[in-house]
């Protein structure tokens, strides 16, 4: 793949995820005027529950679509993985069928317990969307998955707005709809593509298993910790105080992360698969994770030092005064805004080189540090806004770590 079409197939993907994230983006000051900070922040903790156990229920196996040479082993990691996707989303679903109260107590969902069951269902959805991603890209069919993500957009903003009458429950089934239709047709597209992806050999999937163990064994609690630690504080902000506060840095991220983080996906997919084929014929990487680090970083600083200065101004004026807590809590996230904007596109490294074990213990002293941070905040501060300043220093100080460990990975 050349320069001009790998820039092809990034700008291809780009266009789709920034339709598909403008959609959410622009309705947004409509949002805060119909849903309250409090009903956003319940939302949220369903979004990131849905999120987590996506991860779990995939098995990281998604990941491993794009590492074999041969197109009939990539076949079978993509059966591999809608099988235990299907297998934990039912485990998942009986679990929530038997202790809905206690589950929904602990999540702090109980304002919305009785659509606590869309949680398995949306997670097996986002799972069967991410693994037909991942095979598509593998086929080159960048517009395809760029169609794919649009969708998902379109029905979760048009359902969002429209069921407002329903409070929270309203956001939630825009969530779900939006997963349901946009992994249906991503679905049905890789079907049409490849038939044979839907005829299964338990002896082939045997062997696939034990080739890739180590993405369910490792890849997967490393990257179900990350999602942990990144969303707790969803969790603990409302434990601690309120779901308002969760509300209130929920849309920090939203809004913040939205933009920025379609260009995260779009070269993160491309650099994956790039990076991949060059390591398989025993090329370096180091040329190609450079010069995305340098265009990263000139496309992050300007925005993200606006958002430094200005995010309180711009929150209360574009989602209402309300809503200028959030952009405080945006001005002291930004440094670890930008370091994430940095890393997570060259995340994959730690896949091509298979450092998995070692990631896993780095994503546990996160984890560890950021619980720390927040608890410190209400512990001795009793003020979420304390609790945010030290998650977010937490935050930078890793990522910055993160990334010299990648740039030292790449030129071996």
């Amino acid at each position: 793949m050349n320069s001009k079409t790998f820039l092809k197939n990034v700008i291809t993907l780009l266009s789709g995820t920034a339709l598909a994230q403008a959609i959410p983006i622009l309705i947004s000051p409509l949002l805060t005027r119909i849903y309250s900070p409090g009903e956003i922040g319940v939302y949220t903790i369903f979004f990131a529950t849905s999120n987590i156990l996506a991860i779990l229920s995939s098995g990281r196996l998604e990941q491993a679509v794009l590492i074999p040479k041969h197109r009939k082993d990539s076949f079978n990691v993509v059966k591999l993985a809608f099988c235990f996707s299907i297998i934990v989303s039912t485990i998942s679903f009986l679990a929530l069928l038997f202790f809905k109260s206690k589950i929904s107590s602990l999540l702090g969902l109980t304002t919305i317990s009785n659509w606590i069951f869309l949680i398995p269902l949306t997670s097996f959805f986002i799972v069967i969307f991410q693994v037909y991603s991942f095979w598509l890209n593998r086929n080159d069919k960048y517009l395809s998955i760029s169609k794919g993500k649009v969708s998902q957009g379109v029905f979760m903003a048009f359902i969002q707005v429209s069921l407002s009458i329903l409070g929270t429950a309203g956001l939630v089934l825009g969530r779900f709809v939006g997963a349901f239709f946009s992994s249906a047709y991503l679905f049905f597209l890789s079907i049409k593509l490849s038939p044979k992806l839907f005829t299964f050999n338990k002896s082939e999937l045997k062997r696939t298993l034990i080739t890739y163990k180590d993405y369910p064994i490792y890849t997967m609690p490393n990257a179900l910790l990350n999602s942990i630690s990144n969303n707790l504080p969803l969790y603990l902000l409302e434990s601690f105080y309120d779901a308002k506060a969760t509300g209130f840095y929920s849309w920090s991220v939203r809004i913040v992360q939205g933009p920025m983080g379609m260009i995260i996906a779009s070269l993160q997919q491309v650099f994956f698969r790039e990076a991949s084929k060059k390591h398989n014929n025993g090329e370096s990487i180091f040329s190609l994770t450079k010069g995305i680090l340098k265009k990263l970083f000139l496309i992050g600083i300007i925005p993200y030092t606006v958002i430094y200065f200005y995010s309180p101004s711009i929150f209360a004026f574009v989602f209402g005064e309300e809503w200028r807590i959030a952009g405080e809590y945006t001005k002291f996230l930004v440094p670890w805004f930008f370091m994430v904007f940095l890393t997570s596109p060259i995340s994959s490294i730690i896949l091509i080189f298979n450092k998995q074990k070692i990631y896993f213990l780095y994503e546990f002293l996160l984890f560890i540090s950021r619980l720390i941070a927040l608890y410190c905040g209400y512990r001795f501060f009793n003020d979420p806004i304390y609790s945010v300043i030290f998650y977010g220093i937490v935050g930078f100080v890793f990522n910055s770590t993160l990334l010299i460990v990648l740039i030292r990975l790449s030129k071996k």
